[in-house]
């Protein structure tokens, strides 16, 4: 009997002292930071370095590291994006974020496909054809973009991942400074001065333009007024500025 008082005296001290540790912070809980926090950690741990997304995607366990970097990108975080895949952080510091991403209504998405004809407005593809749709930003959340219907557009998953392509691969800054210019020719002339002997979609051009179904006659007159060589490549769906090195 004294042994068994004595055990029980012993856990009742080991577990008064257990309660007096937690009171008084000696034992504190590890959390795990998030896989986005990982991220943004390790780069800023190799900033200035560039990192190749499926080394964050080992890292994190993410499958989707691009839109983890969109989403640290509009938070104000520096982050240049290369078309290879390759993300480097320039600032250790986050700056102003530059746009906060919501999430797009069933009911104003349901309207959008309605008033696109349920067809892509890139290729004209639609569910009967085989294509699966989305609701995509016209300009860019990155850019400013918004979420009203006049920024909203119908597009396949192709369409959409190729635009996504490219919008990741340039700089939110220079595209936000482009889309500034008071003129469609402006815009699109700025377009390929800052981006030269890059193939640049289509669907790019008639965004900058904000929309303007004119965009190509626009596109001619660039050429006619300054002779610069703006050659359309890939069938027309994209053109490039052959500027001499």
């Amino acid at each position: 009997m004294a042994c068994i008082l004595r055990n029980f005296k012993d856990l009742l001290e080991l577990q008064r002292q257990k309660t007096k540790n937690a009171a008084e912070g000696e034992i504190t809980e590890v959390k795990k930071p998030s896989k986005k926090q990982q991220i943004i950690d390790y780069l800023r741990e190799h900033r200035g370095q560039w990192i190749h997304n499926q080394q964050l995607r080992n890292l994190s366990g993410l499958n989707d590291v691009p839109r983890t970097i969109r989403l640290l990108r509009q938070e104000g975080w520096q982050i240049d994006v290369r078309g290879d895949g390759y993300v480097m952080l320039t600032s250790p510091e986050k700056g102003p974020a530059r746009g906060t991403r919501k999430a797009i209504s069933e009911r104003i998405r349901y309207e959008v496909f309605s008033r696109d004809g349920f067809r892509c407005q890139a290729c004209g593809r639609g569910a009967k054809d085989g294509a699966k749709l989305a609701v995509d930003h016209v300009v860019p959340v990155d850019w400013g973009g918004t979420n009203d219907k006049s920024n909203l557009i119908t597009l396949c998953v192709e369409c959409n991942r190729g635009k996504k392509a490219w919008v990741d691969s340039v700089p939110s800054q220079d595209m936000t400074e482009i889309i500034g210019k008071p003129t469609v020719e402006q815009r699109i002339e700025a377009l390929f001065e800052k981006f030269p002997n890059q193939d640049i979609p289509s669907e790019i051009i008639r965004l900058v333009s904000g929309g303007a179904l004119d965009w190509q006659r626009a596109l001619r007159r660039i050429r006619q007024r300054t002779g610069k060589k703006i050659l359309p490549v890939q069938g027309r769906t994209a053109y490039c500025y052959i500027k001499e090195q």
